[in-house]
């Protein structure tokens, strides 16, 4: 069971070790990136290309439903989505996170009348 274990997660180990040495300055880079990585849901992701594979990876928990709005707003909800409490992996809807950009800067400004 415990080689069964280690030999499963050691796939995610290399892949975010790779990763994790990358950066998006470069066109090349981000052509080789295997994922875009978020771990704030005010963040820019203008960085993420649409459809890419994103990993939202909160550095804190505590709120259960918080991996629960990554995936309301910028999951593609036609492919596969991946969520535990910890974080979601899912296909990266560029437009619905730009709608949601749109909207949520509407709200302030009517919110500020």
């Amino acid at each position: 069971m415990k080689r069964t274990l280690l030999f499963m997660s050691l796939p995610v180990a290399l892949s975010l070790a790779v990763s994790c040495g990358k950066t998006d300055t470069a066109s090349k880079e981000k052509k080789d990136r295997i994922y875009c990585l978020v771990e704030d849901l005010d963040a820019d992701l203008s960085k993420c290309d649409d459809g890419e594979t994103l990993a939202f990876l909160p550095p804190s928990w505590g709120n259960e439903q918080y991996p629960l709005y990554a995936v309301l707003i910028f999951c593609d909800l036609d492919k596969a989505v991946v969520h535990t409490r910890g974080g979601v992996i899912c296909k990266f809807d560029k437009a619905k996170w730009q709608r949601f950009v749109e909207l949520s800067k509407k709200n302030q400004q009517e919110g500020g009348k």
